[in-house]
């Protein structure tokens, strides 16, 4: 199915609903390299660099039928951008969590139109998949399974893993593909649930057995998804469902 135009931060439709006209849309997205001198040498040594915030920036028209209305409009924009953290929508299949940063507009004609300017800063440089992409199943410990984060970057991952019969000491799961893996040291009670979330619901990392903190007990990587196919294990006590989620990633 083709995307479709959604232009939207939070509740705020920037479409000509709101007296609003968008003309341009531009992304920035950096990778800080930090460079060292190394004495009595010509050259230098750089840091291997990693994904900075991404910056958004949209300009548009905005109008109103009178000077008054014109600035009840800028007003409303205005209040609308400044609400904090929020998704921004370019179409209704992708999102990224970002919040003002910069705001700017000029009269171009001073009774009923403006153009404008918001410049927009995501902490975490992706656009994710709006709708989430879940894999459950009972594993067969110590065989792989495969499955696909349909984007091009890599993504978080929430790991439900709900226990059978008593799991004790006798839980791991590995991206092979990534080469990244943890192992929970903590008991796992009959029908009782141990979450990892690689801060998919949140900012947060969380370790929660049967709802309650146990971040104590765990060990090893917060796992994530390549782009592309990854091969995951289990091991450990047969029978649990194991239930992953995540949301395809883009840069």
């Amino acid at each position: 199915m083709s995307a479709t135009i959604s232009l939207t931060f939070g509740s705020l439709a920037l479409s000509s609903t709101n007296n609003i006209t968008i003309s341009r849309i531009s992304e920035k997205c950096a990778r800080p390299v930090s460079t060292f001198k190394i004495p009595v040498t010509d050259g230098a040594i750089a840091e291997t660099a990693k994904i900075g915030p991404k910056t958004i920036t949209i300009e548009g028209d905005i109008a109103g039928t009178s000077y008054d209305d014109l600035r009840t409009n800028i007003d409303a924009l205005h209040a609308g951008l400044l609400n904090g953290l929020q998704k921004l929508t370019k179409d209704d299949e992708r999102y990224i969590y970002c919040q003002l940063k910069d705001f700017s507009y000029t009269y171009d004609h001073l009774t009923t139109r403006a153009r404008w300017t918001a410049k927009f800063i995501a902490h975490y440089p992706f656009w994710l998949a709006e709708t989430p992409t879940t894999d459950s199943r009972i594993p067969t410990s110590g065989a792989g399974y495969n499955i696909t984060n349909a984007g091009n970057a890599p993504t978080r991952v929430k790991i439900e893993i709900t226990a059978d019969g008593e799991i004790a000491d006798a839980c791991k799961i590995e991206n092979t593909t990534t080469v990244k893996s943890f192992q929970y040291r903590g008991t796992i009670a009959t029908t009782k649930k141990l979450e990892v979330d690689n801060r998919y619901d949140t900012d947060d990392f969380e370790v929660l057995n049967d709802s309650v903190d146990d971040y104590e007990n765990f060990e090893g990587d917060f796992i994530t998804l390549d782009a592309g196919v990854n091969a995951i294990k289990y091991t450990g006590t047969a029978g649990p469902t194991v239930l992953i989620t995540w949301r395809s990633c883009w840069y």
